[in-house]
């Protein structure tokens, strides 16, 4: 899963409001710090819970086998825009998207091809998927990101390419966990 989105997804909590969840006061000078670790708590969340932050445009790449159905690795997603097969060189080439289904959107979201969508030429291709997925992040989420911001501001951790941050409270893995969605299977022939 990766976004494609025209503009950066937006902070699910901005500073304002990690300041007002905390009773805390964020100066100017603080607020563009306490932005990028509030950015990489909501990248650790949804990593974590594969559940986007926003609604944005997704790509998602599969092998080609013998499937028509296909579940996503996120949750919810709510329409598919284009999908594409490469062809012998490795480019991407565009498909009909005619028949195709998007089902259980909200819960489980499939990908339901028509019947002789894929060929037998499509074999070892790979299949990319461009779907609308994400919605307005849930109470939960939202205070996973704050609490888990909140341990590594208190704890003076500052984002780096060579420092992994620690991992989080029993209560933000808790938040995560209930969360989480876990995709029941990958694909399914029909």
């Amino acid at each position: 899963m990766r976004y494609i989105g025209e503009d950066p997804p937006p902070l699910a909590v901005t500073a304002h409001a990690f300041a007002a969840a905390v009773h805390g006061v964020v100066t100017e000078e603080e607020t563009p710090s306490l932005e990028l670790l509030l950015g990489a708590a909501q990248d650790v969340v949804t990593t974590a819970t594969n559940v986007p932050p926003a609604p944005g445009l997704y790509e998602f790449t599969y092998p080609v086998h013998d499937w028509r159905r296909w579940w996503f690795p996120c949750r919810p997603v709510t329409s598919v825009a284009a999908i594409a097969v490469t062809d012998a060189s490795g480019a991407y080439v565009d498909r009909d998207i005619t028949g195709v289904q998007l089902l259980q959107d909200q819960d489980e979201p499939q990908l339901l091809l028509p019947e002789g969508w894929l060929t037998r030429g499509d074999a070892g291709a790979v299949v990319r998927i461009q779907a609308q997925a994400g919605a307005t992040l849930s109470p939960g989420l939202w205070r996973a990101i704050v609490a888990l911001t909140r341990e590594w501001r208190e704890a003076d951790i500052t984002i780096s390419g060579d420092l992994e941050p620690p991992r989080g409270s029993f209560g933000v893995q808790r938040l995560i966990r209930q969360a989480r969605y876990r995709r029941p299977q990958i694909s399914a022939g029909c």
